[in-house]
Order: structure tokens, then C-alpha cells, then sequence
């Protein structure tokens, strides 16, 4: 039986550029808890981003794994909050000063609703672009600011040779950390070792439920680590060739409430004592 689905936001629970999960969706969501199952965001969005998208409604993400691993929610109670390095944030600021319209954005530990976050060495145009793209308040910075950081990203405007690039800078400026690309010309910034599948394992620790008893849903490179690690593995239509050939099932797009759909039919089995139809149905 599932006793917890975890899910990916952007392209996934909500498409993206979607500033509120949709009324469906939640009501979905609400459905799968009065069944006696848990549910959880499984994203690199942060609590302040997920009230948001939730318009204020914390019981959708009670738990979850947060910021792409570094913060874990069990119930309510945070079991983990990793936060990034400040000198290796300055380094990766230094390797990329000499690139055209690459920059890092760095999302501070304390914060509020308007989502706040810096964008370092760019310009307000620059700026501006992706925080229209990502929904957060660009602020201009002229250094890493002098602060807990929970979360970085990079943008990386331009084609993929440009990202192969980024990778290369990164992976020699602070081979502490890694970048995964959750959509296009954007980066996360995560300390080596700390992934959504690392996140898991604490999440499942505090929670006594088996990893066979979980069903993940995702889209993209940020997702992998954890569809390759829990045998009921999810993706959308929408999701990267990648994260496709990953996932042990699928459901339909994110523009059509696929995991929405997914979520009643949680529900539906978990009353009647079965196993959802989607989780049986397994890709070849």
C-alpha cells in the first residue's frame, strides 16, 4: 500500500510559470489525506515558495523534502536544514563574473512571502527576466551577501553548450558542490551528497515507512536521484527523455492535472485496499 506520495512542483504539480497550485489539484490533495495518506512537495522550491504556491495552506506540505534535499518536514517538525557554504557561493560568484549574463542567486534562510533573492554581479534586466521566469523579488547585489544561505541558483541564458559550460565552471571553481537543471538555462546549486534521494532517507527514517511504500512523481534532471531510487518512480508526460527512460510509470502532463488524476485514484485504492491502476500498468 502507499502510505506517502511525494511530488515535484513546476512542470509536474503545477506548469510552469503557474504562481498557485489550482483549486483541482488541491482539493486532489485533500482527498489523498482524508484517505490516510501522506503527501509532500518534492521540489527545490522553499517553504516561503510553497506558501505561496498553496496560498497559505500548510497542510499540503506538512512533509516534504524541500530545496532539493538541503530542508526535510516530517509532520510539521523540520528533521533536516543543510544550509550552503558562503565560500564556496563566493567562488562560484567569481567563476562566473567573466561569463555574458550568467549569475548566481542566492535565497537567504530568513525570508518572507515576497521571496526575496539576489541576484549577484547582474543587471536589474538581467535580473528581472528570471524572476519573472522563477517568481521571486530579484534584488541586485554586488557580492554574496553576508548571510545563511538555503538556497542558490544560477541563470544561464542561451543553448545547452552554454549550461555545458556552466557545469565545467562550477565543477572547477567548488568541487564541493553540484548543479542539476530543473528547466532550461537555470541551475540549482546543491553540497555534494545532498540530493532529493538523500532527503528520502531522512524523510522515511522519521516517518518508520519503507521505501516500497512511497510513489514519487517528477520531470526533470533535479528529479532523478529519487526516481531511481524508489521502485514506484512517476513521471508526466511533459517530463525530460531522461527522467522518461528513469520512471517505472507515467501519468499525463502537468497542463492536465496528470498527478491530480493520480492523486484521486491514490485515494480511491488506498480505501478500497488496492493498488492505484497507474502503479500497475509499469513502462516497458
Amino acid at each position: 500500500m502507499i502510505k506517502l506520495i511525494l511530488s515535484d512542483m513546476d512542470n509536474t504539480l503545477v506548469p510552469f510559470g503557474a504562481r498557485r497550485v489550482s483549486q483541482r489539484t488541491v482539493d486532489a490533495i485533500r482527498e489523498v489525506l482524508d484517505a490516510g495518506v501522506r503527501f509532500g512537495p518534492d521540489t527545490g522550491r522553499d517553504y516561503v515558495e510553497l506558501m505561496r504556491f498553496f496560498d497559505g495552506d500548510e497542510t499540503c506540505f506538512m512533509t516534504g523534502i524541500f530545496s532539493n534535499g538541503k530542508r526535510v518536514r516530517a509532520d510539521g517538525r523540520y528533521v533536516r536544514t543543510v544550509l550552503l557554504d558562503h565560500e564556496s557561493l563566493v567562488r562560484i560568484d567569481e567563476a562566473l563574473r567573466g561569463e555574458q549574463g550568467m549569475f548566481l542567486v542566492c535565497y537567504p534562510e530568513s525570508s518572507d512571502l515576497t521571496n526575496p533573492a539576489y541576484g549577484v554581479g547582474a543587471t536589474r534586466a538581467e535580473l528581472e527576466v528570471f524572476a519573472q521566469r522563477c517568481s521571486f523579488t530579484g534584488r541586485v547585489a554586488d557580492a554574496v551577501p553576508d548571510e545563511d544561505v538555503i538556497a542558490a541558483t544560477i541563470a544561464c541564458p542561451g543553448p545547452p553548450e552554454r549550461m555545458e559550460r556552466c557545469r565545467a565552471l562550477v565543477a572547477e571553481a567548488a568541487p564541493e558542490v553540484r548543479v542539476v537543471s530543473p528547466f532550461p538555462e537555470w541551475f540549482d546549486v546543491l553540497p555534494a551528497g545532498v540530493s532529493k534521494a538523500d532527503g528520502l532517507e531522512v524523510l522515511l527514517e522519521a516517518l518508520g515507512i519503507g521505501l516500497n511504500e512511497v510513489a514519487v512523481f517528477g520531470d526533470a534532471e533535479n528529479d532523478l536521484t529519487i526516481m531511481r531510487k524508489v521502485p514506484h518512480s512517476v513521471a508526466v508526460a511533459n517530463a525530460t527523455d531522461e527522467v522518461l527512460r528513469a520512471a517505472r510509470h507515467r501519468v499525463g502532463a502537468s497542463t492536465e492535472e496528470g498527478v491530480a488524476d493520480a492523486l484521486l485514484e491514490v485515494a480511491r485504492a488506498t480505501r478500497a485496499g488496492e493498488l492505484p491502476a497507474f502503479l500497475k500498468e509499469e513502462l516497458q
